[in-house]
């Protein structure tokens, strides 16, 4: 019975992920480049633009080798837009983010997500809000999921700076060394 049911919320799960995603496509993309942004000079002529690269970490890369070093095969990207539905982390607050869940085996699907905040405030607001679903991750896990149980109370939420991370992933120690090698 434990099984069918741990089965029936993996299956549920991956309806709801796979709905947020289908959800998220219909708006159009805004075009930024992130490796450059405008300020104005002290001391310069209002109006008189210099441009900058900003300064940031490559999250869709580092993502993209994180899946490729744990050898996984199956995931769901989330995108940015949708970290509001799935995490209640404000857009605005956002100034890049990589994300996905991925389902390997266990009752519960890895979670990774990767966010570089608007200022070091929002990030210590995206990092209480993914404690919270490590809570309710273990929560949850507790009455019939103990190997997610022991995950989850073994994970922790990573915050460098105004970087956020959250790996919910067999793969912990290796993805968060490499999360935290890129944000410095």
């Amino acid at each position: 019975m434990k099984r069918v049911f741990a089965l029936m919320m993996a299956l549920m799960a991956l309806t709801m992920m796979l709905t947020l995603t289908a959800c998220g496509g219909d708006e159009p993309e805004e075009t930024t480049d992130p490796a450059q942004t405008e300020t104005v000079e002290p001391g310069t002529e209002e109006g008189t633009e210099v441009t900058e690269p900003a300064a940031g970490a490559d999250l869709a890369g580092l993502m993209a080798q994180m899946i490729s070093d744990a050898g996984i095969a199956d995931y769901i990207e989330v995108p940015a837009e949708n970290l509001s539905n799935v995490y209640g982390i404000d857009a605005a607050q956002v100034v890049n983010a990589a994300a996905f869940n991925a389902m390997t085996g266990g009752a519960f699907p890895e979670e990774v997500v990767m966010i570089q905040a608007v200022d070091e405030a929002a990030a210590a607001d995206m990092a209480a809000k993914l404690e919270g679903r490590l809570t309710s991750i273990a929560d949850q896990a507790a009455s019939y999921d103990p190997a997610s149980l022991e995950l989850a109370e073994n994970c922790d939420v990573i915050t460098s700076g105004v970087y956020v991370g959250l790996f919910f992933s067999n793969h912990y120690d290796a993805m968060a060394s490499a999360f935290q090698s890129a944000v410095g």
